[in-house]
């Protein structure tokens, strides 16, 4: 959107957006945790409830085989050599399965108990259950002989729960005592379904299912991939939870094994039945989101619009100036920023008129400067002209002198009329120098020195044209020409270890008076320079501050009666910078 009123009705939207779309997610998302947490912790409650359940009753049962193994008259009746059918034969039967049939009195989830020996000896109390060639099995089984209980899960036929003790006899296993157990019971222990659709399954450690909500899968072998990998890994009393997909759909699963039976217990429960309500969180969530940024669009749309209105007087009103009608002003009375604005806007008009006003004033004056200045511009090419004439006289009168003044002189003012070069090296600047000194040495007669010391590193330093030579000007007429004796200028040109070069200039004349040093120092005495036809002090410490900046410029240092030294401080500068030529030359 290129409008400012649609920049800010997008800006609140996304606002609004950015800040609803967080808030909802991490709403739905830790409901969800917290639901999730929270089944998870009830469904492990309730399958450690179910297995100390269960270990109960197994406890129970164990303690009757218990009884039963070590019971003398089971011992008796293994060992006896009674043959059927006698009356001795009946009467042991009858004792041994009515003892049997007490200790199940009851006892509701105990089906039938089974005492077997080897020799096809069989006591039972109610109709006879079990698969005789997985009991025939069982005494090929060395673990079975160990004198403890075994809990075991017969898959054959309708698939039965078995507790076997072996009955021993002088460390001889002269039989087994099997307890059936109801086929109902684990159904009605393990029916624990927190939720519609929940999925129960027990699992022994051979990978049999004793027990599953969904009844097909019942007596059958595991082949599940993610059950089996959620098995994988799994330690006794402890219990884990995770997520899988299966059947196509997604579950929290959560499984324990039981320290004491050794079966692990899986319980599923499909995550669209357990966040059903955090759904309609959700949903709620999302239509109180839409609502909010509905109104926050509507009120935005009506702010915006009023923002927008001034913004749009402004505008037209600067179309209007920039179409050249000047004198263009919005009208806007409030106070707010864009009132303040539009106040600056018309301050800033008005005084763009005025410099209007002003340049168009100064444009004439400096047309018409320039038209006097070519006017003028014939007097020094006439003057330079003339001066070649008295060179070219001098030198076919063989008068060397004039000739020597003349061509000095004619260098100076090429090198002093030339507009193209501002910048100049060092060392150029002292060939100036020393055409003025053969000039000045006719009028001085020799007895004032000018001695050079410059480094030649300094040499290719780039220093304003006209900064050496007006300083030994004034040493030279000021400091040295009003004495009888001979006088030395040293000029002194070196870089110092900050990166800055150093240019001074020192004679041995009348120096300066305290007065007239201050009055130097201050820039007063410009106005008396200036006055005398030269360039002064004041003027080079302009041209310098002008070029490098406030901070360089020149020093002076002078003793009445002794010396005076003029030190120029600038930075070294190697080649020609824009920023320097243009604050120089503008």
């Amino acid at each position: 959107m290129k409008t400012m009123q649609g920049k800010m009705f997008s800006a609140f939207g996304w606002v609004v957006l950015l800040a609803i779309i967080p808030i909802a997610y991490s709403s739905y998302y830790y409901s969800a945790k917290v639901i999730e947490r929270n089944a998870t912790s009830y469904i492990s409650d309730r399958i450690q409830g179910v297995n100390g359940n269960l270990q109960s009753m197994v406890e129970e049962v164990d303690n009757i085989a218990k009884a039963i193994v070590i019971r003398d008259v089971i011992h008796q009746s293994l060992l006896s050599r009674k043959e059927a059918p006698t009356i001795e034969w009946f009467q042991e039967k009858k004792e041994v399965e009515e003892f049997l049939g007490s200790m199940i009195a009851f006892k509701n989830y105990v089906q039938q108990i089974t005492v077997i020996g080897r020799d096809d000896t069989v006591f039972y109390t109610g109709n006879r259950i079990g698969n005789s060639e997985f009991t025939a099995s069982l005494w090929e089984n060395p673990r079975i002989r160990e004198n403890k209980r075994h809990l075991l899960y017969d898959p054959s036929g309708n698939g039965r729960i078995l507790l076997v003790r072996p009955v021993l006899s002088g460390g001889e296993m002269i039989g087994l005592c099997i307890v059936h157990f109801d086929p109902n019971l684990f159904k009605q222990v393990y029916d624990i379904e927190p939720l519609s659709e929940t999925v129960v399954s027990v699992i022994d450690e051979s990978g049999n299912i004793i027990y599953d909500s969904r009844s097909e899968r019942i007596h059958t072998q595991l082949q599940d991939k993610e059950t089996l990998a959620l098995l994988a890994g799994a330690v006794p009393g402890e219990w884990k939870s995770s997520k899988i997909d299966m059947e196509g759909q997604s579950y929290l699963a959560v499984q324990t094994r039981s320290q004491y039976t050794g079966w692990s217990t899986i319980v599923m429960v499909p995550l669209r039945v357990l966040l059903s309500e955090v759904n309609g969180i959700k949903l709620q969530t999302l239509t109180l989101a839409i609502a909010v940024l509905i109104a926050v669009l509507l009120i935005s749309h009506v702010l915006s619009r009023q923002i927008a209105k001034n913004i749009k007087r402004l505008h037209s009103a600067m179309k209007l100036v920039r179409e050249g009608h000047m004198n263009a002003r919005p009208r806007i009375r409030n106070e707010d920023e864009i009132g303040q604005l539009s106040e600056m806007f018309v301050s800033m008009m008005d005084h763009l008129q005025e410099l209007l006003h002003t340049v168009k004033t100064q444009e004439r004056q400096r047309r018409e400067a320039e038209y006097r200045a070519l006017q003028a511009q014939i007097k020094p090419h006439f003057l330079y002209n003339t001066l070649n004439t008295i060179k070219y006289l001098a030198r076919i009168q063989h008068a060397p002198n004039i000739e020597e003044i003349s061509g000095s002189l004619i260098e100076l003012m090429r090198f002093a009329i030339d507009p193209k070069r501002e910048m100049i090296p060092v060392r150029e600047e002292l060939k100036q120098v020393e055409h003025y000194v053969r000039i000045q040495r006719y009028k001085f007669l020799d007895r004032i020195a000018v001695n050079i010391n410059a480094e030649e590193e300094a040499l290719d330093c780039l220093i304003p044209k006209l900064i050496v030579q007006p300083i030994v000007e004034n040493a030279m007429n000021h400091g040295l020409g009003a004495l009888d004796r001979e006088g030395t200028v040293s000029i002194r040109i070196y870089c110092d270890a900050s990166k800055l070069l150093k240019l001074s200039v020192t004679d041995d004349g009348i120096g300066m008076q305290p007065e007239l040093l201050q009055a130097i120092s201050t820039n007063a005495a410009r106005a008396e320079s200036d006055s005398a036809g030269g360039i002064g002090l004041s003027n080079i410490r302009e041209r310098l501050q002008l070029a490098f900046g406030e901070p360089y410029g020149l020093t002076v240092y002078s003793q009445a009666g002794a010396f005076t030294t003029v030190e120029i401080t600038i930075p070294q500068v190697r080649k020609v910078r824009s920023d320097v030529v243009e604050s120089y030359s503008g």
